[in-house]
């Protein structure tokens, strides 16, 4: 009898993590043209790419985690005498939270001694994988359930993610800006800037030219991270150099010791939404007195 900690396949993660404290990984489903596919088990961030470079009328389209797949993976673990921790992606991008509420409440009547708690993430990403970090090291120490739930409650509520967004004309292709103004974009080398605000991706600045930009988003990390001693997260999409540059900077500049990677990069599920040539970087701009700054 324990606590299993679940999340969903939009939460990119760092396998040394996953090898130290083992938790669930739900897949998000793909949808791109007549097939469905499931993220993390029969399609890769380069699937999306060949995809919408093939065929950019058909744009990819992610979709919640199937009612089913939160129905046997509850049940397994409430069979086993264990209660859940189930993180999920941003109620602001999916109906994700809401359906696993749901049926959590459902199963609780069948299972009234168990406990289990939907938690939203309000990010996606490394962000989650933040957030749950925190919630892994508090089960492995065997802090109560409920002081676990409020620590990854609190952390959501003040998770912070930038994104730089390299490939301008996908923001378009995905409908997050018009064709037109992409274009525009696209000639004068205007570089997106985006990060998420009560759980929805939304843009932030354009910034012309790519370093100019690179220079902004680290400007961003320091202004909006007042306490630096925490582990920052970091994601990337096909630009794993401008990620470990991105490393050395905030080593050097901001004395940042303790970063969560994860090593695949960014997952297909994140892939459809921010396309390729991206970074993005996630922090908290508040800590818990329970935070632990150690990784893995």
């Amino acid at each position: 009898m324990g606590i299993q900690f679940i999340t969903d396949s939009m939460c990119d993660v760092d396998e040394a993590i996953l090898h130290r404290y083992p938790f669930e990984i739900l897949p998000i489903p793909i949808t791109i043209g007549d097939k469905t596919f499931f993220d993390g088990i029969d399609i890769t961030p380069d699937m999306v790419i060949d995809a919408v470079d093939a065929h950019p009328d058909t744009f990819p389209k992610t979709s919640q985690v199937q009612t089913v797949a939160y129905q046997k993976a509850f049940e397994k673990h409430l069979a086993r005498g264990d209660d859940i921790i189930y993180l999920a992606l941003s109620s602001g991008l999916s109906g994700t939270f809401q359906t696993a509420s749901l049926i959590a409440s459902q199963l609780l009547e069948d299972y009234p001694d168990r406990k289990i708690a939907v938690v939203d993430s309000l990010c996606a990403t490394t962000g989650m994988m933040l957030i749950l970090h925190q919630g892994l090291k508090l089960g492995k120490l065997g802090r109560p359930f409920e002081e676990i739930v409020d620590t990854m409650t609190f952390l959501a509520r003040h998770v912070n993610i930038y994104f730089l967004v390299g490939d301008i004309k996908w923001l378009a292709k995905g409908g997050r800006i018009g064709k037109n103004v992409a274009l525009i974009g696209d000639m004068l080398k205007i570089k997106p800037i985006l990060y998420f605000q009560d759980g929805r991706i939304l843009a932030y600045e354009k910034i012309r030219g790519q370093k100019k930009a690179e220079r902004r988003l680290f400007e961003l990390v320091d202004q909006k991270m007042p306490d630096k001693r925490q582990c920052v997260g970091f994601i990337e999409s096909k630009a794993p150099e401008l990620q470990e540059k991105a490393r050395k900077a905030l080593t050097k500049d901001l004395g940042i010791k303790n970063f969560i990677v994860p090593q695949a990069g960014a997952g297909a599920a994140l892939t459809v939404h921010i396309g390729p040539k991206c970074l993005g970087i996630m922090f908290f701009d508040a800590l818990p007195d329970n935070y632990i700054n150690v990784t893995p």
